[in-house]
């Protein structure tokens, strides 16, 4: 379907639209370019989301006008190839361009590509869809526009070629007639002016932030258009004029009127727009500014680089917020740019620099007539930045042997008059990196984005998620290539990790969705956020200024992402509680059968395994199984699910790990609530059985992080972990991995008792009422770690001895003059032995204290103990 329309929000919702697709189409294709950029913001809320929907990102700003620091820029290089434009003026176009296999939209518009000019600033874009068949011819004339933009203005040629590519594939075959009406100009080669309407008009509307300040354009404009009555609009304090020039410049016409806008938010939209006799609105938006290298001046004449729109307009687009004011009032208002003087000297102009054949290219504007220093950093943080080599005397190419500088921020440096010059900082392009990724189309994934809170609150959505992921799951278990079963990235050249973790959060969120993977991997906020910010005009905030020659970006989302990253749990209706219990088996199910090993079927990948695990703790947090216990068997497999396999050992990025174990612990510490470590009821079972299979795993596990994913208990019958106990068994594991009896002491201290060794015999100490059964307890789980055992313990009037060596037990106390000796197996303990009985077990054979008993000096020379001298000990007692 094609289309034109003009907007008021910026480029992030069009890719949040894509991205939102039914018919999920791949991308693969994006261009944007802007006068100033801001490569850290749309690292935050563009690249992300465009990436994960397999695009190519290619940035193009005005060299030397970047608003980010170098320092935070992180994905440059790796994740969207970022270069320099280069011209006589200003290189000033805002296009936005997203190209699909058959689809493609593009937005042309005022706003530069950062916080304020896709977020807060009052912008104009015109929005154009069409398909490669068919299209709006407004598609075709940026299309060529894109072509001929390399043969005017300076830029890499790595670039050059990418925008010719992309010109090609989006060209329509057949101009869709409808929307003739709508044309996109550049000023190439030939001035917007030429553009303009030549016969007379009723009214001219004219409103941008920046005049030039002798009113040339103003002047120009009025007189070809001819309007029996001129509106123009200002905005002082942030704009660029001169009331004075531009009252001379419409004092021919005989209705004049000036809008003076307040302070508020920017008006940073450009508009020329003129009212016909027989009531037809059309207009000039796009990047242009009333100036003359805007609109007077072609590029390849001197002037900036302009994209724009004309079209028709259903209605006026002139500012009607503002206050008119006279004549006089406006020759005294002035807004000019500061007149400080500017350094001596130019710095060199670094276009670009790319990898090629395992050399580092890189490419200056124009030769120099010195030789220029090439300096390169890994992170771009100063102290760090070294020498590689040279660009000679009148070249403007030149090749280096730098092996290992993906990523890397690279500036070009000579000196003038021994003054020290720096280009602006480029970021070395690896095109393989950041090439189309094909295959994205083909994974497997869930047929739509889910947020969690949606399916905790809709039964219906839940139902439909239970039945996407038992399609997801099946798919991914029978490799099917035709819909794909690996997530992971699909690039073919070594990464480094921090590349390795965002490709992987990536897959994260093309599998899952931005939702549901955001739910296990909590990262840098992306289309969530962007879809809050990226339409609103923000009245509150009266500090934006303009962000075109001079800008000062805002970026003070830290409340706003605090707030919005607090834990909530969604509150579940009494009458849905046993509907999601079944949704939660129906998941577990999904995730934990079949295991993979028997039938060779695929295992789910992780991060899926983790999101159940994550929606089944939530569903805890919520109470859905009120007093029932029926949860912990589904949470014990969870729990073994979320024990790393070969297949994720192999696959996970570090970064993935942290995450991993943390969830771990929690899940673990979920289900040891109400239980003993050993115990014989169900719930310890399930319980000892999983901590087997996690311990080693959860103790590696970062409480700090863990505690991020602890759910508030808020709701009735709410199942949630505290932060001690969260701390205690990340504790109790890494314990247990230095010291084998650590167990055993956190069995046996939640039982009130406390063991210390001597001289190779436990004594015991704490409150117990029968000495006999603290004994045979204190023994069985000792007995856990080595078969070999002698414990004694001792209370006011009594005293146990017990020694165990494999299945042999004796036992001696303080009352009597015998040894009792009982034989063990897997299955009869001492603490079975012992429980329901206030004396000592049943069942021995009794043999005299002394002499002792031959087994008990076969035992006493096992063990290395004289257990004959312990009984008299205790019996002295």
């Amino acid at each position: 379907m094609s289309g034109v329309e003009r907007s008021f929000r910026s480029p992030l919702t069009l890719l949040e639209q894509w991205r939102d697709r039914v018919d999920g189409a791949r991308l693969h294709e994006v261009v944007i370019t802007g006068y100033t950029v801001d490569l850290g913001f749309l690292e935050k809320f563009a690249i992300p989301t465009a990436r994960a929907l397999g695009a190519r990102i290619t940035i193009l700003g005005d060299a030397g006008q970047a608003v980010h620091d170098p320092v935070d820029v992180r994905r440059a290089g790796v994740a969207y190839q970022h270069g320099h434009a280069v011209c006589r003026r200003a290189f000033h176009p805002k296009l936005v361009v997203l190209s699909g296999e058959e689809d493609v939209w593009l937005a042309v518009g005022s706003g530069n590509p950062t916080l304020s000019g896709w977020g807060y600033n009052r912008e104009l874009w015109v929005v154009a869809r069409g398909s490669r068949q068919r299209g709006p011819e407004l598609i075709a004339d940026v299309a060529d526009w894109l072509h001929d933009l390399p043969d005017v203005v300076g830029m890499a040629s790595w670039i050059a070629a990418t925008l010719r590519h992309v010109a090609q594939r989006m060209r329509p075959a057949t101009l869709d007639e409808q929307w003739s009406g709508a044309r996109a100009h550049g000023n190439l080669r030939r001035p917007l002016l030429d553009h303009l309407p030549t016969d007379p008009v009723e009214e001219l509307c004219i409103s941008a932030p920046f005049y030039d300040p002798p009113a040339r354009a103003v002047t120009a404009v009025t007189r070809r258009a001819k309007p029996r009555s001129v509106r123009v609009a200002v905005q002082p304090g942030i704009g660029i004029f001169d009331g004075a020039a531009l009252v001379r410049a419409v004092e021919d016409v005989v209705d004049q009127e000036f809008t003076v806008l307040a302070g508020g938010p920017v008006r940073h939209g450009k508009l020329i727009e003129w009212r016909t006799a027989d009531g037809t609105v059309a207009g000039l938006t796009g990047s242009a500014n009333v100036t003359t290298s805007a609109l007077l001046l072609s590029t390849a004449q001197g002037g900036n680089c302009e994209l724009a729109v004309l079209a028709p307009q259903s209605d006026s687009l002139f500012p009607d917020e503002g206050e008119q004011q006279p004549e006089s009032a406006v020759r005294k208002l002035t807004s000019l740019p500061s007149s400080g003087s500017a350094a001596g000297g130019s710095a060199p102009v670094l276009l670009g620099c790319a990898l090629n054949d395992g050399t580092l290219v890189v490419e200056l504007a124009a030769p120099a007539g010195a030789p220029v220093l090439v300096e390169t950093s890994p992170s771009a943080v100063p102290g760090t930045w070294l020498g590689i080599g040279t660009v000679p005397v009148g070249q403007v190419t030149a090749r280096f042997l730098v092996p290992e500088l993906t990523g890397g921020a690279v500036r070009a440096v000579f000196d003038v008059d021994g003054v020290r010059r720096e280009s602006a900082v480029v970021f070395v392009t690896d095109p393989s990196r950041c090439r189309p990724r094909r295959d994205v189309g083909d994974d497997a994934r869930l047929s739509q984005p889910y947020e969690p809170v949606e399916i905790f609150t809709d039964p219906v959505l839940a139902q439909r998620f239970t039945w996407d992921l038992d399609r997801l799951v099946e798919q991914v278990g029978t490799g099917d290539q035709r819909t794909g079963a690996s997530t992971g990235t699909t690039v073919s050249v070594p990464v480094g990790s921090s590349d390795r973790w965002t490709d992987f959060l990536e897959d994260c969120d093309r599998l899952l969705g931005p939702g549901l993977s955001r739910l296990v991997f909590p990262h840098g906020r992306t289309t969530g956020t962007a879809r809050g910010i990226a339409w609103s005009i923000d009245d509150a905030d009266q500090s934006e200024v303009a962000e075109d020659e001079d800008e000062a970006v805002l970026d003070n989302l830290t409340e706003e992402e605090t707030e919005a990253g607090k834990a909530s749990v969604p509150t579940v209706p009494p009458d849905e509680r046993t509907r999601y219990q079944r949704f939660a088996a129906r998941w577990v199910a999904a995730v934990t059968e079949p295991t993979g090993a028997d039938d060779g079927t695929a295992p789910p990948p992780m991060p899926l395994r983790m999101t159940i695990a994550a929606l089944f703790l939530t569903l805890l947090a919520a109470g859905v199984w009120q007093e029932a216990e029926n949860w912990r068997e589904g949470l014990r497999r969870l729990v073994r699910s979320l024990v790393p396999d070969d297949d994720a050992l192999d696959k996970l990025p570090p970064e993935a790990f942290d995450r991993l174990f943390a969830l771990l612990a929690v899940a673990m510490a979920t289900l040891r609530q109400g239980t003993q470590l050993h115990g014989g009821r169900e719930a310890d079972t399930l319980a000892t059985a999983a901590w087997r299979e996690a311990a080693e795993w959860v103790a590696e596990a970062g409480a700090d992080l863990a505690e991020e994913l602890l759910l508030p208990a808020t709701q009735p019958y709410a199942r949630v972990v505290t932060s001690a106990e969260l701390w205690d068994i990340i504790t109790l594991a890494q314990q247990a991995r230095r010291d084998p009896y650590a167990e055993a002491h956190a069995v046996l201290a939640e039982a009130g008792l406390t063991v210390k060794a001597s001289d190779g015999v436990w004594h015991v100490a704490g409150e117990f009422r029968n000495p006999y059964r603290a004994a045979a307890h204190v023994a069985t789980e000792l007995r856990r770690v080595r078969d070999h055992v002698v414990v004694i313990v001792r209370k006011p009037g009594s005293a146990v001895l017990i020694a165990v060596v494999g299945h042999t037990m004796v036992l001696a106390d303080s009352q009597t003059v015998v040894w009792r000796l009982y034989q063990l197996s897997g299955t009869r303990t001492p603490a079975s032995l012992a429980a329901g009985y206030p004396g000592p077990p049943p069942g021995a054979r009794i043999r005299p204290l002394a002499p002792s008993p031959p087994e008990v000096r076969e035992l006493s020379d096992t063990l290395g103990v004289d257990l004959a001298a312990l009984a008299r000990q205790i019996r002295m007692l």
